[in-house]
């Protein structure tokens, strides 16, 4: 028997072995194109062809800017929150209805610009095989990550809405010109999400780091507050009020230099003290209780009964060191009102 081996066969048994050829690389690009077709075959056995692929970094004004109102809007959210956009044009969705309903995608383009309610709903299964294909394919490329953990949210119905559910941040924006099987059967998709930020190292700081209560209790303790210092309250007829001028004497009644209360903005009194001078300027001095001469008003009717509560007299005062030397004046005179002819035509019930 003779045995017939081909000179191809024997030449390949006894070569010398090449070098294992290094794999080359998958870009970014490749592996988007990659998983747009086989999102595509395998959900649909659609022939989807991704022509081109433009990539571009755009701040949230420019990308709403670059809608177009004709497209269908998805938003992507990731951890519950919106975080991007996922959009399409009518050729991409009347080519994928056509693949549902009769199997193939015929060559007329379509009539409608504008994807209806239903006609959106029933793409966005084919969108998320689109996410889940490009989340495996772009593993170990320049888009690592960037679609990881991303879900397809709800409709947008335009532009304008969307930039209210986005946040404002740089996007990387990718523009896919698609091949739908026929020469006029063209369709565009677009994905835009935040451009990933590689994590700076932390350093460790010096010293230990201030407590958030402190911190907290020390800006709310440098906000500014504002206390007004109310000597007398009184009511005053029309009449009189209307008879008010420049040099007119107005007697505050029952009105002691101690009887000073400090209100708020709002009315409430905070503390009370006594009116007197510290070197020569009108200062309060903060005291227990205020003098319990009653505030009378001027209209004409009896006044109560009242004791003077000296402060030498009150249990509750706060005690001072009589030889002690200070520059205050604490006299409690009746306080008559005189009207500084510069004060003008103005008149106050509040001193």
């Amino acid at each position: 028997m003779t045995l017939v081996t081909g000179s191809g066969v024997l030449h390949r048994m006894i070569r010398r072995p090449d070098a294992d050829t290094p794999d080359v690389p998958l870009t970014a690009s490749r592996a988007v194109r990659l998983a747009v077709a086989r999102a595509a075959q395998t959900h649909l056995s659609m022939k989807l062809t991704v022509d081109t692929v433009t990539e571009t970094a755009l701040s949230l004004d420019d990308l709403l800017a670059d809608l177009e109102d004709d497209l269908l809007l998805l938003g992507l959210t990731r951890d519950g929150a919106v975080t991007g956009l996922i959009a399409c044009d009518a050729g991409l969705v009347s080519a994928t209805i056509e693949m549902m309903t009769t199997g193939r995608v015929t060559a007329a383009p379509p009539d409608n610009p504008r994807v209806t309610r239903t006609e959106g709903t029933l793409v966005q299964p084919l969108l998320r095989h689109m996410l889940d294909e490009m989340e495996e394919t772009t593993i170990r490329t320049a888009l690592d990550g960037w679609i990881r953990t991303v879900g397809l949210g709800s409709r947008f119905d335009n532009a304008r809405a969307a930039g209210f559910a986005l946040a404002d941040l740089t996007y990387r924006l990718l523009r896919l010109s698609l091949d739908c099987g026929q020469p006029e059967r063209r369709g565009v998709l677009l994905l835009a999400l935040p451009v990933l930020t590689s994590a700076q190292p932390q350093t460790a700081p010096d010293g230990p780091a201030p407590d958030w209560h402190d911190r907290f209790r020390a800006a709310v303790m440098a906000a500014p507050a504002r206390l007004d210092a109310v000597l007398h309250r009184m009511k005053v007829p029309l009449s009189q009020l209307t008879g008010i001028e420049v040099g007119t004497c107005l007697p505050l009644t029952g009105c002691t230099v101690g009887m000073v209360r400090l209100v708020d903005p709002n009315g409430c009194t905070v503390a009370r003290g006594r009116l007197g001078q510290v070197a020569g300027q009108i200062a309060v001095r903060i005291q227990a209780e205020a003098d319990t001469i009653p505030m009378t008003d001027m209209d004409g009717g009896a006044e109560p009964a009242r004791q003077m509560r000296t402060r030498a007299g009150d249990a509750l005062a706060p005690q001072f060191d009589p030889h002690a030397e200070e520059d205050i004046d604490w006299s409690a005179d009746p306080l008559p009102l005189q009207i500084d002819p510069a004060f003008g035509e103005g008149a106050t019930d509040e001193v």
